[in-house]
């Protein structure tokens, strides 16, 4: 469906890891034979004897491969398992990027679906420029009924909590590594059952941990997506921007739906729902 329609021989694409992972090597195989095209995975330090400039674009994945990668002299360089954060320094030198949070505002839309639309959410924010880079600060609160509450303006993280589950129906969390690091998880959990309220997101990881709900991007969306950009990049010469995935699924921590007495809709039909919506506006 995605293969180069001429010259594919010619087209070859390396991807740059720091270590020989399952998950990367999966990629790898995933993304290829989309696009049917030569590829090659290459660690940090094993540059090609031809240089890097032999492949016509290379893939870097993962925080460590962007951090490391020098882009004097390579060809365009497309970044995938990063953070919208990671990338951001990185921006000007990078052809595209695929970030690998999902964006908060389908995970607002996704607790709206689960909870009910006239429920009130929370979410907790380091700091107002924080906020405004969420992808929600231009919707009217009143309107969207979801509130910010900055851990800068209270005394510490659990009074921000307190306050925000308080007034909420449950708590959407952000992609954020210091706020829910793995010190501070296990009391947001616990302060927000304790109150019946669950934690949406913010990620695949935190499903086990204890949160309800999330939407998450695993290696076939991300081969999907990637193999989308690559193409486009490498035949028109025009990469897209650095953006969320659109291909997603949802997961559900049964058990925490049990324990609150929520009947959760089928994932499928949520995220399929979920991505009608994203493509219409």
């Amino acid at each position: 469906m995605l293969a180069f329609s001429a010259h594919a021989e010619d087209v070859r694409v390396a991807f740059v890891a720091h270590e020989k992972l399952p998950s990367v090597e999966q990629l790898v195989e995933k993304t290829t034979s989309l696009l049917n095209v030569g590829s090659e995975l290459r660690l940090l330090n094993e540059p090609p004897a031809a240089g890097w400039q032999s492949y016509s674009a290379v893939v870097l994945v993962g925080p460590q491969a962007l951090e490391a990668w020098s882009f004097n002299d390579s060809p365009a360089a497309v970044a995938v398992f990063v953070s919208r954060d990671a990338v951001a320094a990185y921006r000007q030198q990078l052809a595209s990027a695929l970030y690998l949070e999902p964006p908060l505002k389908r995970q607002v839309a996704m607790a709206k679906s689960i909870l009910g639309h006239d429920r009130p959410l929370g979410v907790l924010v380091q700091d107002k420029s924080q906020w405004k880079n969420s992808g929600l600060s231009a919707m009217p609160l009143q309107q969207s009924l979801v509130t910010p509450y900055f851990v800068d303006q209270y005394d510490n993280l659990n009074r921000a909590l307190l306050d925000l589950l308080k007034n909420s129906h449950a708590l959407v969390g952000t992609y954020d590594t210091e706020l829910y690091s793995s010190t501070n998880i296990k009391n947001i959990l616990i302060t927000a059952y304790r109150q019946n309220k669950p934690l949406i997101g913010p990620s695949s990881a935190y499903i086990k941990a204890g949160a309800l709900a999330t939407t998450y991007s695993d290696i076939d969306d991300v081969a999907h997506r990637l193999s989308e950009i690559l193409l486009t990049g490498l035949k028109e010469q025009v990469w897209p921007d650095a953006d969320y995935n659109p291909y997603f699924k949802v997961r559900y921590n049964q058990q925490v739906g049990r324990s609150l007495n929520l009947l959760l809709p089928d994932a499928d039909a949520l995220a399929a729902q979920l991505a009608k919506g994203e493509r219409e506006h």
